[in-house]
């Protein structure tokens, strides 16, 4: 009889751990919008319930919701879709903040994901997103792994998005800009050399540079280098910078 009710509560325990299933601050690979972030993933006997906080960038910035947003595990290609949401509008109606910092906290249910589930991707808008526009894109959210108590997210754990490929017109401008550049180049490269030769001109600067290399060539071999281990340090790693050349100098 004993074994029985201990097999019983075992399954118990079992159905409501399958039934219900919270995690806060989970842990995420990356994501597209920087001002937000996961603080909490439920899942009970209908809905996965992810609540995001979103924190305004700035005076009159403004948030919204997309139908479209599902969520993805890592158990099968599934999609679990959007239920129904709190807090937030759907979109195209907005939430405008009043002022930078404020933040808003929101729910958004989908379809019960699997008990089985390690991670999982909520994708609001796939693929490439429009000038100035993030979505509520999050890849590799664990479902057993928090971040620790007190953390604090980093823009470095952001995958950042390679600047834009510039028109045809604007690439010519920077092309212009760069060639524009190279006479002011060369011109200060020029500059630099001459000093350096005026330099070398001054009277007994020579044979002063030709003793510090003799004294140089002397110390390594005091050191224990060999003849050409000497001479090939000497020359490769002068103590004295190498005069430059440019083509067209």
């Amino acid at each position: 009889m004993k074994k029985i009710l201990t097999l019983s509560a075992l399954l118990l325990i079992t159905c409501l751990s399958s039934f219900a299933q919270t995690i806060a601050n989970p842990k995420v690979e990356t994501w597209d919008d920087w001002n937000s972030r996961i603080t909490k993933i439920e899942t009970d006997k209908q809905f996965t319930i992810v609540t995001i906080e979103y924190t305004a960038n700035g005076n009159n910035a403004w948030v919204q919701l997309n139908k479209e947003i599902f969520i993805q595990t890592d158990v099968n290609n599934e999609h679990y879709n959007y239920v129904k949401s709190d807090n937030i509008p759907i979109a195209p109606a907005k939430h405008t903040f009043a002022h930078e910092g404020d933040k808003l906290e929101f729910k958004v249910y989908f379809k019960k994901i699997p008990a089985a589930a390690k991670s999982i991707d909520i994708i609001e808008r796939a693929g490439q997103r429009k000038a100035g526009i993030s979505f509520f894109n999050f890849y590799n959210v664990s479902l057993t792994e928090p971040y620790p108590a007190g953390t604090k997210i980093k823009i470095t754990d952001v995958v950042l998005t390679p600047p834009p490929i510039p028109a045809p017109g604007e690439q010519d401008n920077m092309n212009n800009a760069m060639n524009s550049m190279v006479p002011m180049y060369k011109t200060m490269v020029s500059s630099m050399m001459n000093a350096q030769f005026d330099y070398f001109k001054q009277p007994g600067k020579i044979a002063e540079i030709a003793n510090l290399n003799k004294q140089y060539f002397d110390a390594l071999i005091k050191e224990g280098f060999t003849s050409d281990q000497a001479l090939k340090i000497t020359t490769s790693n002068s103590l004295l910078s190498k005069l430059s050349s440019i083509n067209g100098q």
